[in-house]
């Protein structure tokens, strides 16, 4: 079976432009949003897109912001000036992916004003964990907080898709365990 050849972005220039792109693309993001669309995408190394971050922040191509303790990026005038005249240094098939998976992220945002669902992963290849918060609405306090092992990334990616399709459900199913004493 034929595997296309995995493109990534090794040019420091070239992974500031993608960062730019991306908010230029998606709009105001937070420091876990835009993390977890490098980190998914995984055409960028960790290290080197965290001093690219820095880098864009010292030019003044990204803004960042801190409220109640997440940091926000938006894109300033150079950033977009730069995303709009050299996007194409970034190739398709990563500004394609990057947008597809953007887009889901941000309508799991809204989603995450009552429950935040995350994969952390120490290092390629290593196991995972899928973590998940109940948050409540009223006061942000959280609810209950899982932590779940995945042997691989792959397999923390479904498990988080399976909970993404009816997390009330869950929610629900885990609580009334609790709370009304039923284990069924």
């Amino acid at each position: 079976m034929y595997e296309s050849p995995k493109f990534t972005i090794d040019d420091k220039l070239t992974i500031q432009i993608y960062l730019c792109f991306i908010l230029e693309q998606l709009g105001e993001l937070t420091e876990d949003q835009l993390s977890d669309i490098v980190t998914e995408i995984d055409a960028v190394i960790g290290l080197e897109y965290f001093e690219a971050l820095g880098v864009c922040a010292d030019k003044q191509l990204i803004k960042i912001t801190e409220d109640k303790h997440i940091k926000k990026l938006s894109l300033l005038p150079q950033g977009v000036t730069m995303a709009k005249e050299f996007f194409r240094r970034i190739p398709l098939s990563i500004r394609e992916k990057t947008l597809e998976y953007g887009e889901y992220v941000l309508k799991m945002a809204d989603l995450e004003r009552s429950i935040v669902c995350r994969i952390e992963r120490k290092g390629i290849g290593e196991p995972c964990y899928l973590t998940v918060s109940f948050l409540n609405e009223i006061n942000g306090g959280e609810l209950m907080f899982l932590r779940i092992y995945a042997p691989d990334y792959e397999q923390a990616k479904l498990m988080r898709e399976r909970f993404y399709e009816k997390p009330s459900d869950i929610v629900t199913k885990i609580m009334n365990m609790f709370i009304k004493d039923s284990f069924l």
